[in-house]
């Protein structure tokens, strides 16, 4: 189901796609056709699918079924709601995210964050904000095609709240596309410019943001904004 077909330019694309674990179906007759260059919010109550369908978007989990087009890996990145922090410095870590990177780039990204005071502190003592802002100057300082978010904020402060997603309006100017999932529909609202629903593991509503969030169209995204 997608109703972005209209646009020229796809960055990634999902025909068919079906994954199950212990004989339990998780992702069922998946079709979406995400546009190159916005940002697409997968919406959803938890345990609809919308995490699993990031790592089968982004290659991390194979489908039983179907497949999944899009830019090589290395023009991808994801992050995660809790990212897997290396037994290394701060810096370290942000090193290995992005091999090759200048001491200038990489002082130039801290401070950008507000961790440079914090680039040799141990990458697990760093807060969860620090680690979410971590991570995704990581990911951003490769210069990705393809970003996926997953959860970039949840449970953070108002202040690393502000800073991720001002990164990610940045990245979409820079014509970055961004898919990401989100419980915060006020978020949600502001960043989207469109809108994949999910429930029980199928995708249920396809729709430019605009439209989902004044005119749903399916009772369960109705439902859902009714209590979102």
């Amino acid at each position: 189901m997608s109703d972005m077909r209209n646009q020229d330019n796809m960055i990634v694309t999902a025909i068919d796609v079906n994954f199950s674990t212990a004989g339990q179906r998780l992702l069922s007759d998946i079709s979406v056709h995400i546009a190159s260059g916005n940002i697409t919010m997968v919406l959803g109550h938890n345990g609809a699918g919308k995490s699993l369908l990031l790592s089968a978007l982004h290659g991390l989990i194979k489908p039983q079924r179907g497949v999944v087009v899009g830019p090589p890996r290395q023009k991808q990145r994801m992050v995660f709601q809790k990212p897997i922090l290396l037994r290394r410095s701060a810096r370290e870590y942000f090193e290995f995210l992005c091999p090759g990177l200048d001491d200038h780039s990489i002082q130039t990204w801290f401070e950008k964050a507000n961790l440079q005071p914090r680039m040799t502190t141990p990458a697990r003592q760093l807060s969860g904000g620090e680690s979410q802002k971590l991570a995704l100057i990581g990911a951003l300082a490769g210069q990705p095609d393809l970003l996926f978010l997953d959860e970039p904020t949840a449970h953070l402060d108002f202040e690393s709240t502000g800073f991720i997603e001002s990164q990610i309006a940045a990245a979409r100017e820079a014509d970055t596309s961004i898919v990401m999932t989100s419980h915060n529909r006020a978020q949600a609202e502001r960043l989207a410019e469109h809108v994949i629903f999910m429930e029980n593991g199928k995708v249920i509503e396809v729709a430019t943001a605009k439209t989902f969030f004044s005119s749903p169209q399916t009772k369960a995204a109705k439902t859902y904004l009714k209590h979102n």
